[in-house]
């Protein structure tokens, strides 16, 4: 069997390690498009973009995850990603996303919105709708077999201040 060339891949956000691990291939939601790796691939520093990150694992099974927005660093054997925020596709909740959809639709129609809130809007659908995109490339995937599911575990946070708001206000 062929020796297929692999990279480390290293995605965290604010809670913690989300996947360390080799990869072969991983495409990621950049600013200006999805970008796809390999390894060997030139130095490249990017903004994200919600969407999905696709991971084809060193033993070639397919892992999708949502990330909020963040920064990707590549180099030819490193990939690090630096996630504002990550979910587990099976996490996403579709009737929460379905009703943040709706809500950014109707801000997005009403003549009397703000052009702040406009804004906010228009963020919120990309990024609901980009949920509902990677979770159903998870289902296509999983009814295909192509995905084994996850193999992660986030550890559970520990040490968490208390922060009351109105203490630091007064």
């Amino acid at each position: 069997m062929a020796h297929i060339p692999t990279f480390r891949l290293h995605v965290v956000d604010v809670h913690g390690e989300v996947y360390y691990g080799d990869a072969r291939f991983v495409a990621v939601p950049a600013e200006m498009g999805e970008v796809g790796i390999l390894p060997g691939h030139a130095p490249l520093l990017s903004r994200m973009r919600p969407g999905e990150l696709r991971i084809t694992k060193g033993d070639g099974v397919l892992q999708i995850l949502f990330l909020d927005g963040g920064m990707l660093e590549v180099q030819p054997y490193l990939v690090s990603i630096l996630a504002d925020a990550s979910l587990r596709v099976p996490d996403i909740d579709l009737k929460d996303t379905e009703a943040r959809l709706q809500a950014a639709q109707r801000t997005l129609s009403d003549e009397h919105t703000s052009e702040m809130n406009l804004l906010m809007a228009e963020q919120e659908l990309k990024r609901e709708l980009a949920k509902l995109q990677a979770h159903q490339r998870y289902q296509q995937n999983l009814q295909m077999g192509k995905t084994d599911g996850y193999d992660w575990r986030r550890p559970p946070l520990t040490g968490i201040p208390q922060v009351n708001i109105h203490d630091l206000e007064g």
